[in-house]
């Protein structure tokens, strides 16, 4: 079973547990970006905690791939 794009961005985003959650909105993606979004997906999800680090590269690489 495939997840459509704004499943997995919010997925991640409740994942990194951000404080301000409209920084990742799911309706500002595209399926251009499938691809990356599906690994940035896997990764978060594959992972039980996140350092700081981690979580403001995850978050500029979405940042990244977010549509204006």
């Amino acid at each position: 079973m495939t997840k459509d794009i704004a499943t997995m961005i919010t997925e991640i985003r409740d994942r990194l547990n951000l404080v301000n959650k409209g920084l990742i909105d799911p309706n500002k993606y595209a399926d251009t970006h499938r691809e990356e979004i599906v690994e940035i997906y896997e990764y978060v999800t594959s992972k039980q905690s996140f350092t700081p680090q981690e979580m403001s590269g995850i978050t500029e690489l979405l940042g990244n791939l977010r549509q204006s």
